[in-house]
């Protein structure tokens, strides 16, 4: 049977890990990926920040990408198309087709990446992920489902990030009706943008809703 994991890696070699760590409040999704040449995949990604060419830099300077190229988007969204650079980042892509897994979702931000991945079974997924430990990635394990969504070990957990989001939110009356305070205090306070703020509140209470309400 078929396997489902949630997990949060963070690691300086897997690409964008150099942005991620110099743009915390950076939201990104993986839009899609594919590969001609598995070594250098090339990735789809909606990159939300208030700067673009803040953003820009950082890239150009990100030495796990080669190329990237802004194709649509506003001035805090953008649609952007990656390249793996050849050398000195993690081979990720090639590590989890090879064990025939397949990426459900990809979303980075606080600098690391949040994924979810179905693999054909535990030992492919045990396989990737002894992978990514070797190659000294930060590992947080949040999930892991049977095929049909069964649940096996652990809950999902809130991060760090999300947590002091939460709780700072609580603490100021953010969740009253009315509300006391507004998210560009709550921002202030964590000296990050109001967009990064409502992100992470945004998914943990959805994270709290999965562990509290979904069997």
């Amino acid at each position: 049977m078929s396997l489902l994991a949630a997990f949060e890696a963070s690691s300086p070699a897997l690409v964008l890990g150099p942005t991620l760590e110099a743009l915390p409040s950076i939201d990104v999704e993986l839009e899609r990926q594919y590969a001609l040449d598995p070594d250098r995949p090339i990735a789809f990604c909606r990159l939300r920040y208030h700067d673009r060419d803040g953003l820009d830099r950082t890239l150009a300077a990100d030495d796990t990408i080669d190329e990237f190229e802004r194709i649509g988007g506003s001035d805090d969204e953008n649609l952007y198309r990656l390249q793996r650079s050849e050398t000195d980042v993690i081979g990720a892509y090639r590590e989890w087709v090879d064990a025939g897994g397949e990426l459900l979702e990809c979303r980075g931000s606080d600098g690391s990446w949040e994924v979810e991945m179905r693999f054909p079974d535990r030992a492919s997924f045990s396989r990737y992920h002894e992978f990514l430990a070797s190659e000294g990635v930060s590992l947080e394990l949040q999930r892991l489902a049977d095929g049909d969504g069964r649940r096996r070990g652990p809950r999902p957990a809130l991060t760090d990030a999300q947590r002091e989001a939460l709780t700072l939110a609580h603490e100021h009356g953010f969740f009253e009706v009315p509300r006391e305070t507004g998210l560009s205090e709550i921002a202030a306070q964590l000296e990050i943008s109001n967009q990064a703020v409502s992100e992470r509140l945004r998914r943990g209470q959805a994270q709290l809703i999965d562990d509290q309400l979904i069997e």
